[in-house]
């Protein structure tokens, strides 16, 4: 925008001054957030798919960040993506961007269009990293709830022949790691387990994830099915609240014992009170091991 003469660590201090006038000291190396207008990813089934970006940005301008790629919980229907931006300034003032992406919701492709969706989005994003300050050598992958179950799968299978678009051959870029916030694990046995919700709302989400199908489509919605997929997996961080009051606390417990028995470093955080997302997951408790998960997986 501007042709500066000066860097910022060569540019000299204006000297003038001013009676009453009063000084603060400020730390240079803080950065502060941006996010930019929607980018559209692809179009499927006439509907827009779009990334919401978030960066950091500092002094240095010239700086690439490592990226979170985030999935947003809409128990599979219709997304916001700009309905809980602030949420991740805790990140993005650690020194990581953010790409909220958006999926098509179930009343227009049922699953696993969530997942082909948010792999289109990482290929896009990997063939146009060049364009934002994205350092693509440290890429996360995190969702939350219905989203956490879209990174889940998509993550199980990373790279793989398996739940992936058969027109899309470009590789997908290489993880570093899963946050993984209440995520679902097992759509079916979400559907039939006693929570906060009534019974009909519980099973009204097979027809809506899956339409009419059978036992062993449904099966596909379980992580368990690509479990043991891929030789390694990258390290993992789960979130779930003991008060969750949409999905059960064992469906992120049943993750989290199959990762640690096939030898994945996986990493287990109970939010103890923490309901279904809100106000749960965004305090610094729980923000702060998010935080420490992402520097000791970043290069």
């Amino acid at each position: 925008m501007y042709n500066f003469i000066h860097t910022y660590d060569d540019m000299p201090m204006w000297k003038d001054t001013a009676e009453g006038m009063e000084t603060v000291e400020i730390d240079v190396s803080n950065l502060c957030v941006t996010t930019l207008p929607l980018v559209e990813y692809a179009v499927k089934d006439d509907y827009s798919l779009n990334i919401r970006f978030v960066f950091p940005e500092g002094r240095d301008l010239e700086r690439k960040y490592p990226l979170i790629i985030h999935v947003k919980g809409s128990g599979w229907e219709e997304q916001n993506l700009d309905n809980s931006i602030g949420n991740f300034e805790p990140y993005v003032r650690a020194g990581y961007g953010c790409a909220i992406i958006q999926y098509r919701p179930a009343h227009v492709a049922r699953y696993p269009a969530q997942v082909l969706d948010l792999k289109t989005a990482a290929r896009y994003i990997l063939a146009h990293a060049d364009e934002y300050p994205i350092d693509v050598n440290n890429i996360f992958l995190s969702g939350d709830s219905s989203g956490g179950h879209t990174a889940i799968m998509a993550f199980l299978t990373w790279n793989e022949p398996v739940l992936d678009n058969e027109d899309e051959e470009d590789e997908l870029p290489k993880l570093r790691g899963l946050i993984d916030y209440y995520g679902v694990t097992n759509v079916k046995k979400l559907a039939f387990t006693e929570t906060g919700l009534s019974q009909k709302d519980n099973e009204g989400l097979l027809p809506l994830v899956f339409g009419e199908q059978s036992e062993e489509e449904y099966a596909q919605g379980n992580f368990a099915c690509y479990a043991q997929l891929l030789e390694q997996l990258p390290p993992v961080i789960i979130l779930h609240g003991n008060k969750d009051r949409l999905v059960s606390l064992d469906q992120s417990i049943e993750l989290y014992n199959t990762l640690k028995e096939r030898g994945t470093d996986c990493r287990f955080v109970l939010v103890n009170g923490g309901d279904h997302g809100r106000f749960s997951f965004w305090q610094k408790p729980v923000t702060d091991k998010v935080i420490e998960f992402l520097k000791e997986n970043t290069l």
